[in-house]
């Protein structure tokens, strides 16, 4: 039989259902619901009995579903009996249009037969979501029977705060008040990045570096964006940690949470906002989408489609003017002079390009090298040293493919001290114990070419010495 002419959908307000399984009703209440009017057509004498009491619902009754009914409206078109077949029979009589849908029981996690547009996810997806968000709700249950007779919780950051850790320790924070705790939030290091700078003062919130009697009086300890062993000495013994990083051997906590898949330790804390429907103020949704951006890379560096979901909730609440702002502050006036000493002095080694800063201000500034030079064609990974006080901090990037940069981080430096990451970018920080700057040139080298030849070796450690023996950023 031939077709129809093509439909007038975008001028008609209705919408048809044909058939007589047993979604018809449930169909019709939704679209009633709305206000929707509805032409059903049927060959079930019963289904008129049935939709009566649905207000705009017209039910017109047919022999059999081999011909089209005379005043057929136009489209869209809900298919809705259990035989492929028919439905395919009914489809050939239908116009030529893309809004026809086939509304049957679930089959192998789908709702339509080939060819057709289905109306509603499965209902396995919809019990699969539910249950997620169950089991989140259930979390933040926890984490508040933790802190809701506590006098003192502290939020704890390692080091710098960045923006990841900020954001998820502000959202940690908004879940204890809600059950009327007063959380501190503290950091162990110093606000160098500008940035962040920029962040903690649009927060107006105290976060502040960590006192001594501040962290001996806290009965709740809970780390965000670290683990204990992050610490070379002395790690706290948290009751909560909350962390994206991969899990370190030693870790453990009454309350654990640990995702390695994602990109940012914020996504999991929104997940656990969204999903109890606390209220995100614009700051908090602010902090938390830049807290995503920053640790992804612009959802591009270890980003899980959780990652993704969560940020795109986040953006519609979050200040776009400051995020704006945020984005066009990347480097501060008086590191390009260090930056530019670090690139003239390079090292490249097949597709890796090794710098070593020597004495360093900030290990932020290692940070933001090893991003600008993982744009370097040829360069597939990056790695940048620096002795900042009487650490040495190792900075790795990659991109993603060819290296695995967090297991890098690993191998070459995980019996020094702290080190590890994802396979996109690593960190290593290793006491000194009041070791000279020049002893950190064997230990760069011998450790991260350990199948180098030793003369090979050798006179890469003379160069980097060299570097770090001649003019320094300042002309000294």
């Amino acid at each position: 039989m031939a077709r129809r002419g093509t439909t007038s959908f975008a001028r008609t307000n209705n919408v048809v259902l044909i058939g007589q399984n047993a979604l018809v009703v449930p169909t019709v209440a939704f679209f009633v619901g709305g206000k929707i009017p509805v032409r059903v057509f049927t060959c079930d004498l019963d289904l008129e009995d049935k939709l009566a009491l649905y207000p705009g619902v017209s039910v017109t009754m047919l022999e059999n579903y081999a011909t089209p009914p005379a005043d057929l409206p136009d489209a869209p078109y809900f298919i809705c009996v259990d035989q492929t077949d028919l439905a395919r029979s009914i489809k050939q009589w239908l116009p030529d249009t893309l809004a026809i849908f086939h509304l049957t029981n679930e089959r192998r996690g789908k709702t339509a037969a080939p060819g057709f547009r289905s109306m509603a996810e499965p209902t396995s997806a919809v019990r699969r979501r539910l249950m997620r968000r169950l089991a989140t709700i259930r979390r933040v249950d926890r984490l508040g029977a933790i802190a809701r007779n506590a006098e003192l919780p502290l939020i704890l950051i390692y080091g710098d705060p960045d923006p990841d850790a900020i954001g998820a320790a502000l959202g940690l924070t908004t879940i204890w008040r809600n059950i009327g705790a007063n959380p501190l939030i503290r950091y162990t290091g110093e606000v160098r990045r500008y940035q962040n700078k920029l962040l903690l003062n649009y927060l107006a919130e105290p976060i502040e570096r960590l006192r001594e009697s501040e962290y001996r009086g806290a009965d709740v300890i809970a780390l965000v964006d670290a683990q204990p062993g992050f610490w070379s000495s002395d790690p706290p013994r948290p009751q909560v940690i909350i962390d994206h990083h991969p899990r370190q051997e030693a870790t453990n906590a009454y309350y654990l949470d640990i995702r390695e898949r994602y990109g940012s330790t914020c996504t999991i804390l929104s997940e656990y906002l969204l999903a109890t429907d606390f209220k995100l103020s614009r700051r908090l949704a602010t902090a938390l989408s830049y807290g995503i951006k920053t640790d992804t890379s612009d959802l591009q560096r270890n980003t899980s489609k959780a990652d993704v979901q969560i940020y795109e909730q986040l953006l519609t609440r979050a200040d776009q003017h400051f995020l704006s702002r945020l984005s066009k502050s990347q480097v501060p006036m008086n590191m390009l002079d260090h930056i530019a000493w670090g690139i003239q002095r390079r090292l490249i080694y097949r597709d890796l390009m090794l710098i070593h800063f020597g004495e360093i201000d900030t290990p932020d500034m290692l940070v933001q090298v090893a991003d600008l030079m993982l744009l370097t064609c040829g360069i597939n990974w990056v790695v940048c040293a620096g002795k900042h006080g009487d650490a040495f901090t190792v900075i790795f990037r990659g991109d993603g493919h060819r290296q695995d940069v967090g297991a890098r981080a690993t191998s070459a430096f995980g019996k020094f001290g702290s080190a590890g990451g994802h396979r996109t970018m690593g960190r290593a920080e290793i006491p000194l114990h009041g070791e000279h700057v020049d002893a950190t040139c064997d230990l760069l080298i011998d450790n991260l070419f350990k199948r180098m030849a030793q003369s090979r070796r050798q006179t890469f450690i003379r160069e980097l010495r060299n570097h770090l023996h001649g003019p320094g950023p300042d002309g000294t």
